[in-house]
């Protein structure tokens, strides 16, 4: 495979935005969870800027047919536009038009099937690109600024340009406390060098004494094509959805899948507490708002 310099030749994300929202109901019961604001902007506006920051031009939301809400916030709205314009309000006009020069497309998923499932669901768009997920629950924010998708990018395509280690997945990967990995899945570090990790497998929500390790995995990856292929392999769990955790372990036993541990905030904002304590955080820490 051919990359160039860059980490706009990561040029691609996927975002899955398909379930129902079930720990916010009611609230995303006319609403999705994913236009829900933290602070002054909807989730999915903070998730999408982190892909434009880290230099990705083209989305592709994994949505369902109930949620099309979400292709509509990024949708141009002339009349909206034009009295912002009229008006003199150049800084909110500003806020609308941080995406006018990226792509937003998206396939729907019929049934919400699981993570593996959605991820699948864009395969024909994504095409023979490598490409990123992100997913629109998590926010995370790394301690040196960046963003934290670009992190992986830049590390993917580095080892691609040196030829030694040639990654099929990277994974964000964070230390938690013992006691917590049972709300993760849950890395098995083979060996670690750096910050660097590689990983031989994923255990979903362990209990704490059968955690193979305390990494557990944030919601962003950079993945090479082939992981479609492992993602059709995958066999349905006893919930009938395919996971992406599966996949990804599986790949793990021929193929080279990494994980970065990175130092930072991570926000969950998929249940009620998580999104509260996220819109406290960013009422005090605008700066990290984009």
């Amino acid at each position: 495979m051919e990359v160039s310099n860059g980490s706009s030749d990561v040029k691609v994300a996927v975002i899955p935005a398909a379930g129902f929202g079930t720990r916010l109901l009611p609230a995303t019961k006319v609403v999705s969870k994913e236009l829900l604001p933290i602070y002054d902007r909807p989730a999915i506006h903070i998730v999408v800027s982190e892909c434009v920051r880290a230099g990705i031009r083209e989305i592709i939301l994994v949505l369902s047919r109930r949620k099309m809400d979400i292709l509509r916030y990024f949708e141009k709205d002339q009349e909206l536009e034009s009295f912002l314009e009229e008006k003199g309000k150049r800084n909110l006009l500003s806020s609308l038009e941080i995406f006018r020069d990226i792509k937003i497309d998206y396939v729907i998923q019929e049934r919400q099937n699981g993570l593996g499932d959605a991820v699948l669901c864009a395969r024909e768009k994504v095409g023979q690109r490598n490409f990123a997920v992100l997913l629109p629950d998590d926010i995370y924010i790394p301690s040196d600024g960046r963003p934290a998708i670009s992190i992986l990018i830049d590390k993917f395509l580095e080892l691609w340009r040196k030829g030694e280690i040639n990654p099929k997945a990277i994974l964000l990967l964070r230390n938690v406390q013992k006691e917590k990995v049972r709300n993760y899945g849950i890395a098995y570090i083979k060996k670690r060098i750096g910050n660097l990790l590689i990983v031989g497998g994923i255990v979903e929500k362990p209990e704490p004494e059968l955690a193979p390790s305390q990494f557990a995995i944030v919601g962003r990856y950079v993945f090479s094509p082939e992981i479609f292929d492992w993602i059709q392999k995958e066999k349905p769990d006893d919930k009938g959805e395919i996971q992406l955790a599966g996949a990804i372990g599986n790949c793990s036993y021929s193929d080279t899948v990494l994980g970065i541990s990175v130092k930072g905030k991570w926000l969950d904002i998929g249940n009620p507490q998580g999104y509260v304590k996220a819109n406290m955080f960013f009422a005090k820490n605008k700066r990290f708002l984009y």
